[in-house]
């Protein structure tokens, strides 16, 4: 939650690097790399909240229970008894499931085409393809379902 709380103050995760590996360093030397850069002011609430999420399990905040974390100040005014009565503040609606009408449009970047590039089809025409799942991966887990770490009725797709 605290990865998560970081990139939406800042604008970018906290770990980011070039590599899986260098990334895991990162994420593995929390205590020297997880920065907040002068040149996005956060409250220092907001601060020592990601801090409380983005440290070692046993002293994490909610750890004893979700309590923890409402009486965090960082919510104050929050009024959790009838949070779930409010309307949302940007209503939506989703058209299909892959309707991304809701997300901000992007210009055409580098980005996007080196990672259309770098596949196996250098040639694609990304826009002509289900450009939505760019990047998207799935794997699937057989040496689970071999040791039967799955129920056997998901097994059989049923």
């Amino acid at each position: 939650l605290g990865v998560i709380m970081y990139e939406m103050l800042i604008g970018y995760p906290p770990f980011c690097s070039e590599t899986p590996q260098e990334t895991y360093k990162k994420v593995m030397n929390w205590k020297e790399t997880l920065i907040f850069p002068p040149e996005v002011p956060i409250s220092e609430r907001a601060k020592d909240l990601i801090l409380r999420f983005c440290c070692e399990w046993e002293h994490r905040i909610g750890a004893p229970g979700v309590e923890e974390i409402k009486t965090n100040p960082f919510f104050e005014g929050v009024d959790w008894e009838h949070i779930r009565e409010r309307p949302a503040a940007i209503p939506i609606e989703i058209k299909s499931i892959d309707d991304t009408s809701n997300f901000d449009e992007f210009p055409e970047s580098d980005i996007l085409k080196s990672a259309v590039t770098t596949g196996n089809h250098p040639e694609t025409d990304y826009k002509n393809k289900d450009w939505v799942f760019i990047n998207y991966t799935y794997k699937r887990f057989e040496g689970l379902t071999a040791r039967g770490a799955i129920p056997s009725y998901l097994k059989s797709g049923k």
